[in-house]
């Protein structure tokens, strides 16, 4: 998140400075109207962009139960219910990030990983960083990675330490 925020304010200094201030000095100057619409405008397109990129690396519910042997959508929604599998709704449809399946298959210890990210009060929405993050003590391997490579308990380790529950 650093690294974006420095980003950002190498290139557009002025649109990134007053939140700076802000966060720095919540007292300082107050945002004028126009500059909090723009704002929240800009946050509501950032969000946009982040469930279509997050719906472009996930699988719908037919592909899973497909995937799953072709068990029924109901058992696709058990597997959500009882924590074997993560899933977001976005335009009334529910997706499954792909990080969770491994040639075709859920990944092994994935209701582990689900139940600390649930402990860490982490839905599939919040949980799609922690997990796809490039962790850099591990050679830019993100947990997802880790967890697909079958090393569950680190993937474990991470998920507890980057979702910050140490």
């Amino acid at each position: 998140m650093l690294t974006a925020v420095r980003r950002r304010l190498e290139e557009r200094p002025d649109s990134v400075l007053p939140t700076l201030r802000l966060l720095i000095d919540p007292a300082s100057e107050p945002l004028d109207d126009t500059t909090v619409e723009l704002a929240r405008t800009l946050n509501a397109h950032r969000v946009v962009a982040s469930l279509r990129e997050l719906r472009a690396r996930a699988y719908g519910t037919a592909q899973v139960a497909d995937m799953l042997g072709g068990i029924s959508r109901q058992a696709v929604s058990q597997r959500v219910a009882k924590g074997n599998l993560m899933s977001i709704q976005i335009s009334g449809r529910a997706w499954f990030p792909d990080w969770q399946f491994r040639d075709g298959r859920p990944v092994e210890g994935l209701p582990r990983v689900i139940t600390a990210l649930r402990e860490l009060g982490e839905d599939a929405w919040s949980a799609e960083p922690i997990m796809r993050t490039p962790l850099p003590e591990e050679g830019g391997r993100s947990i997802a990675q880790i967890l697909a490579a079958g090393d569950v308990e680190r993937a474990l380790h991470y998920v507890w330490a980057v979702g910050g529950g140490f």
